[in-house]
C-alpha cells in the first residue's frame, strides 16, 4: 500500500515540476522575444537617423507584437518630446541627438499566478 502512495506521489510531483517548468520557459521566451524586438527597434532608429517613417513602423511592429513602446527624443537645443502613440510622432525630427526607448511587455506565468508588466529601457544615439 505504501508503494502505491509513493508511486502516485512521485507521478504527481513530476507532473507538477513539468508544468511549472513549461510555464517558466514560456515566460523566459517572451522576455527574450521582447528583448530582441527592442534591440531591433534601437538599431533601426539609430541606423535611420531618427527617421519619422522608421519610428512609425517601429511603433506599429511593437503594437502588433502586443508591446507598448514609448520613445523620448532629445534635441540639440535641449527640448524633449515624448511619444507613446503613433499619432504623437512629430513630422520633423531634425536635430535629434538621442532617444530613450522604453518597451513594456507582459510577463506571465499562468500556473503560478504571475501576471506583471516589465519594462526594458535602451538609448539610441
Amino acid at each position: 500500500m505504501s508503494q502505491i502512495i509513493k508511486a502516485f506521489m512521485g507521478v504527481f510531483l513530476t507532473l507538477f515540476m513539468a508544468v511549472t517548468a513549461m510555464g517558466i520557459l514560456a515566460a523566459y521566451m517572451e522576455v527574450m522575444n521582447a528583448q530582441d524586438m527592442q534591440a531591433r527597434i534601437v538599431d533601426e532608429i539609430e541606423n535611420s537617423d531618427f527617421n519619422t517613417g522608421v519610428v512609425r513602423q517601429c511603433f506599429l511592429q511593437s503594437e502588433e507584437a502586443g508591446y507598448q513602446l514609448k520613445v523620448t527624443f532629445f534635441n540639440e537645443n535641449s527640448t524633449v518630446a515624448t511619444v507613446s502613440q503613433v499619432s504623437q510622432i512629430p513630422y520633423g525630427m531634425d536635430g535629434v541627438d538621442m532617444a530613450k526607448i522604453e518597451m513594456q511587455f507582459p510577463f506571465q506565468v499562468a500556473f503560478l499566478g504571475i501576471n506583471r508588466q516589465h519594462t526594458f529601457v535602451s538609448y539610441a544615439k
